[in-house]
């Protein structure tokens, strides 16, 4: 082997520097053995009368044509990166919605989800449950107990509000009557002699 390829071992340095590294030994792991040459020949006349047996035993074998299916399109590989960055465009196009719906239904938001909707439920469900009672209460009630919960005052503006819109329509149908005898010139003694 030769020694300008290895590190020195000066000072054993290397013992310092690297322990583990200088333990390891310096044979070269891809040098060929002492007798590979001489069984190269004998493992060459091997091959050489195995195939002549295969000839021998299957000549159909043989006599198929030797080609490689696996040929590579004209320009392959100068095309192959437009291609691999088409789909992947494409993939991200789809998977944007793909996407949102594996994040939602991660369980750390599924969870989250699922109990506000069953949060949301439960608070549906009792406030129309509520209302259905109090719409229940209301009908048993009587006429009297139902009173009893309105205001007087309430009922005293009611009241006085439909009066004065009875006055108003009053006092316009009197203004009306006058309006017309005035727009078509009729006197008061004419209307008295012929009633």
């Amino acid at each position: 082997m030769n020694d300008d390829h290895n590190i020195s071992n000066e000072d054993n340095d290397l013992n310092g520097m690297a322990p583990k590294l200088s333990k390891l030994s310096s044979n070269n792991p891809f040098s060929p053995s002492d007798s590979y040459f001489d069984a190269f020949t004998s493992k060459l006349q091997n091959r050489i009368e195995d195939e002549e047996d295969i000839k021998a035993l299957a000549p159909t074998l043989l006599s198929i044509d030797k080609y490689n299916p696996f040929d590579v399109p004209k320009d392959y590989f100068e095309e192959l990166p437009t291609i691999i960055q088409g789909r992947v465009v494409e993939s991200k196009e789809k998977s944007n919605v793909v996407d949102w719906l594996f994040w939602l239904l991660r369980p750390r938001f599924a969870v989250s989800i699922l109990v506000v909707l069953f949060i949301s439920v439960i608070g549906i469900y009792y406030v129309n449950k509520n209302n259905v009672q109090k719409i229940e209460s209301m009908e048993e009630l009587s006429l009297e107990d139902n009173l009893y919960y309105i205001n007087e005052n309430d009922i005293l503006e009611h009241l006085t509000a439909d009066a004065s819109i009875e006055t108003e329509k009053n006092m316009e149908d009197e203004n009306s009557i006058e309006n017309y005898l005035i727009d078509n010139n009729i006197e008061e003694n004419n209307l008295s002699n012929e009633l």
